[in-house]
């Protein structure tokens, strides 16, 4: 799928050890394109670790062509674990891995291993 990704805004939050990106995701003549490629596509930019990149939101209007999202690259695991919610973290994976983990969940079994392979 082709789109171009723009980075209209970028902050750096030195207490929480991430990045802020507000981008704006063009998309002609096609439908919004996938979270996972959207994501890898910005930490190949920002040359980051895509396991520590979170795509937080994407607003999308019907009709559209462009969509605007909020993006956080963190500098470590740890930051990211403690910060951002257990479906945030999950809705950023391949959907194999996200049936595995919430498989594991119901099943009270250990799926922490899961998030950051």
């Amino acid at each position: 799928m082709s789109f171009n990704i723009e980075i209209l805004e970028q902050k750096r939050n030195p207490l929480i050890d991430r990045l802020e990106l507000k981008v704006r995701i063009s998309h002609f003549s096609k439908g919004s394109p996938n979270r996972l490629d959207i994501k890898k596509k910005v930490a190949e930019k920002q040359k980051a670790d895509d396991k520590l990149t979170i795509i937080k939101k994407i607003k999308s209007h019907f009709g559209s062509t462009e969509d605007i999202g909020t993006i956080y690259i963190y500098d470590n695991s740890k930051e990211l674990d403690y910060y951002e919610p257990f479906h945030l973290k999950v809705r950023n994976l391949p959907k194999e891995k996200r049936t595995e983990i919430y498989n594991l969940k119901k099943k009270n079994e250990p799926y922490k291993h899961l998030l950051y392979e």
